[in-house]
């Protein structure tokens, strides 16, 4: 069993071809612009949509270990929460959502593989993102192991924030990481995301660059000026990566961040992709094939 926050079938950004992206629970950061909030626990968590929510009180009323109240505004306590779902079935405006639910392996297997003629057609494959799917680690290797044993071509999102003999027992069944290189300042990484930049240098220097692409968000007041981005490009040169994503600030995970009460603190406007093209051409010095988005 692994717990999976959810599925997309026809993602096309996370990896050659089309691609079905199975979002595991977990992540070891806490990156403040995050679009994939509700994965950082690997338990359940409850989304409250306030807009939907008339306050009739039925969530607080039905659940049998009284973990959502009204105080006076709408609360749950995930430690007296079973993640039974009563709330949610008896929520009159569907104002309520149950995000992570456990799967066992073959289900997850025998879902990705219904969409395998699109993978075979397109040279795509499933990709295994989070959160961060080395947090669940049994779990995590288990389903990679089964992918493979259906010949999917199998690309794995990571922070590579994780002790490295993890990723030795992963890597051999893993063709493509798209590897998260945030920041190559290890302070400021560290304060901002709690991201382990020696633990992450490590695990990247330990790949071959021919199954990697970096991955940079590019985040206003964080990491978007020259010297930060260009510092990354000489990173992959010196390590010999030969494919870099600039993905452009958006904020399109900020309704989660309300549905699970949290304050959103990177609210800033979206980034035109166009700002980032220059990196393209600074690529080409450093002989990494820069792509703006995923």
């Amino acid at each position: 069993m692994i717990n999976v926050s959810n599925i997309e079938k026809f993602a096309t950004h996370d990896g050659p071809g089309i691609r079905t992206t199975v979002f595991l629970k977990g992540c070891p950061l806490h990156c403040p612009w995050c679009a994939n909030p509700e994965t950082w626990t690997v338990s359940p968590v409850l989304m409250h949509n306030s807009g939907k929510c008339i306050h009739c009180q039925t969530c607080a009323k039905i659940c049998p270990y009284q973990a959502i109240s009204f105080v006076p505004s709408f609360h749950w306590d995930p430690a007296l929460c079973h993640h039974c779902g009563q709330c949610v079935d008896h929520c009159l405006q569907n104002a309520l959502t149950l995000n992570g639910q456990p799967m066992e392996i073959r289900d997850i297997v025998q879902e990705v593989l219904k969409d395998k003629d699109y993978y075979d057609m397109s040279h795509g494959g499933v990709t295994v993102s989070g959160g961060e799917p080395f947090v669940q680690f049994e779990g995590f290797l288990q389903l990679i192991q089964a992918f493979k044993k259906e010949n999917l071509h199998v690309a794995v999102e990571t922070t590579g924030s994780y002790p490295l003999e993890l990723l030795k027992q992963a890597e051999p069944y893993i063709d493509l990481f798209l590897f998260d290189v945030k920041h190559t300042d290890a302070k400021k990484l560290k304060e901002v995301t709690g991201g382990n930049w020696e633990q992450i240098i490590i695990n990247l220097s330990y790949l071959d660059p021919k199954k990697v692409i970096s991955r940079t968000p590019v985040i206003p007041t964080f990491n978007d000026d020259p010297e930060t981005l260009r510092s990354i490009l000489e990173l992959d040169a010196r390590l010999g990566i030969q494919q870099a994503n600039f993905l452009p600030y958006h904020s399109m995970g900020k309704t989660k961040w309300e549905q699970l009460h949290k304050t959103y603190l990177y609210d800033f406007p979206m980034m035109d992709p166009a700002q980032l093209t220059p990196y393209i051409e600074l690529g080409k010095q450093y002989h990494v094939e820069v792509k703006i988005g995923g």
